[in-house]
């Protein structure tokens, strides 16, 4: 056995890891690249190292508003209920603070961060 220079091993038989890094830079794929030498990514299409955009907060504020604003006024309508009050007393005073409820949701949301301050 000779024991000369040692050939390096052809790409295909070396990790595709250390091949990839053989190869030039616009022939290798983008999560191999160096950030510089990466593709700024289209506007319409996330890059791949980015996470997706979060998902639409609609649920979130769907529930908000009925936690805020149906919620309490059911509450008082059957406490006053329960405590002997009419029917027609009850009712007011529940859509009573049903409308003061709904007075206080959109500051709720602003002091959230859920919608922009103008």
């Amino acid at each position: 056995m000779t024991h000369g220079p040692e050939q390096p091993a052809a790409p295909q038989d070396r990790p595709p890891s250390v091949a990839s890094r053989d190869r030039p830079a616009a022939d290798r794929p983008a999560a191999d690249r160096p950030a510089a030498d990466r593709p700024a990514a289209s506007p319409d299409r996330p890059a791949a190292d980015r996470p997706p955009p979060p998902a639409d907060q609609i649920g979130r504020i769907w529930v908000l508003a009925f936690a805020t604003v149906l919620i309490p006024g059911i509450l008082v309508f059957i406490a006053l209920r329960a405590a002997g009050a009419p029917l027609g007393p009850a009712g007011l005073l529940g859509l009573l603070v049903m409308l003061v409820s709904s007075v206080t949701y959109p500051l709720l949301l602003k002091r959230l961060g859920w919608v922009g301050r103008r």
